[in-house]
């Protein structure tokens, strides 16, 4: 694989006890054990997360910048998303938090993504009246995004053509930084709750964000700053977006039978299976969440996704639903034209299944992988450190692991080895037994 992919989950080697929790759980099976440690394929990671929720010993961790990074910039300017909040008690207002956030980075200003939710309402609305490729699948996710472009390429074409709430803010800020500061450079710093998230910023060629830190890196110190009861102003907020941050909140602008919603890795992968057997009819758009719950499931999140949920439902209760804060940005919002949220760069499947840059060699590679699968007993028990009999047919083909990885195959040749050894042994002992007895005869 000559392609360079930038992840942002990576094994801690000492803790790692090479449990193969993590192998049995990775949705697109990039995980390895090798020599009783666990290893990511980077063509194959889609920075989910699941590694991180499911190890018993906290061995994957999601690695972004920390505070430090930042704290040598001027002109800061932080971006936080809906489910920011939520990792609060609600005894601290919208204004409180951003405030916090501001103090604990030392910003010159604090925006959150719901302007841009606003913007993609609308833009969502219309494209699912004149898409052909429906149900729409919802780009908001890019661990979604990543899983189908691994797993299920043929359902690129239901991705929604948009970018992500935190790129469009991105452009805004910038747009207004430069009519309110001209000739001043600006530093953007994202706010993440996962390392999907994290991963899909580095990688974009446009210019969006310098900056991503994750929430639990940065949590603490938000707490903190909330704790001195400085209250802050509620601002840069468009109330209905705030539902975003857990499952259901992008679907809310459609009917009810004309949306699902579904969050969690597992539920995911049977829903776009389905997808690929035409089993779901009759429905216009697909919210899905890799995280259980939504955002407010993210794995650098430090609360409970069932707490930050409830959260995030009281403090939309205790909005003014029809008041949007900023009229002169929204203004400016209205007539920001749809091209300018939309993707300038097409999604493409990942060829994770090229066995070799030759064609030859690669045809020969999958018949070889045929050979080998045909000896390998098919229990997909991992225990070779593969997640299944096909991965490890591939892996030895690769050149990544050999065919007595597989316990079964190495105990049936162990107890070969075993018994030509009681063989020889046995024979052994009837010619030295029958020169001892000759030795005797000539004395």
């Amino acid at each position: 694989m000559s392609e360079i992919y930038i992840h942002s989950v990576a094994i801690n080697l000492q803790r790692c006890r090479g449990c193969i929790h993590c192998i049995r759980h990775c949705p697109t099976e990039a995980m390895r054990v090798r020599n009783g440690k666990s290893l990511i394929i980077p063509y194959r990671c889609i920075d989910c997360g699941e590694c991180i929720r499911v190890c018993p010993y906290h061995a994957p961790f999601g690695f972004t910048h920390t505070l430090d990074s930042i704290a040598y910039l001027e002109n800061v300017v932080v971006i936080i998303s809906p489910e920011f909040y939520s990792q609060f008690p609600t005894k601290y207002s919208i204004g409180d938090i951003q405030e916090a956030v501001r103090k604990a980075t030392s910003a010159k200003e604090v925006w959150d993504t719901t302007y841009a939710i606003y913007l993609l309402e609308s833009a969502l609305l219309d494209y699912v009246n004149s898409s052909p490729n429906l149900p729409l699948i919802s780009t908001y996710c890019p661990a979604i995004i990543e899983l189908i472009q691994v797993r299920f390429p043929t359902l690129i074409p239901n991705l929604a053509p948009f970018k992500s709430p935190v790129e469009i803010m991105s452009q805004i800020i910038r747009e207004h930084w430069q009519k309110d500061h001209p000739g001043e450079g600006l530093n953007l710093v994202y706010i993440t709750p996962c390392p999907a998230l994290a991963s899909y910023l580095k990688e974009i060629k446009e210019d969006t964000v310098e900056f991503i830190i994750g929430i639990d890196n940065i949590y603490l110190k938000v707490k903190k700053e909330l704790q001195e009861a400085n209250l802050g102003v509620q601002k840069l907020f468009y109330p209905k977006g705030i539902l975003t941050g857990t499952l259901g909140g992008e679907a809310q602008i459609f009917n009810e039978e004309e949306a699902i919603s579904v969050g969690g890795i597992d539920k995911i992968l049977r829903v776009l299976e389905d997808l690929e057997r035409n089993k779901i009819q009759d429905v216009k758009f697909l919210e899905l969440r890799a995280c259980e719950e939504g955002c407010v499931g993210g794995v650098l999140n430090p609360e409970s996704y069932y707490l930050a949920k409830k959260r995030i439902y009281s403090i939309y209760k205790a909005l003014n639903k029809g008041k949007i804060e900023n009229s002169d940005l929204l203004k400016d919002l209205s007539e920001m034209h749809i091209s300018r949220i939309v993707r300038t760069s097409p999604i493409s499947p990942r060829p994770v299944w090229k066995l070799d840059e030759d064609i030859s060699k690669a045809l020969k590679k999958m018949d070889e992988m045929k050979r080998i699968l045909e000896i390998l007993p098919g229990l997909d028990c991992g225990s070779c450190g593969s997640p299944t009999c096909a991965s490890l047919a591939e892996d030895i083909v690769r050149g990544n692991a050999q065919i007595y990885d597989c316990i079964f195959l190495l105990k049936e040749k162990l107890w070969e080895m075993a018994k030509e050894m009681e063989e020889l042994s046995r024979r052994s002992s009837s010619v030295i037994l029958k020169r001892r007895s000759e030795d005797n005869e000539g004395q």
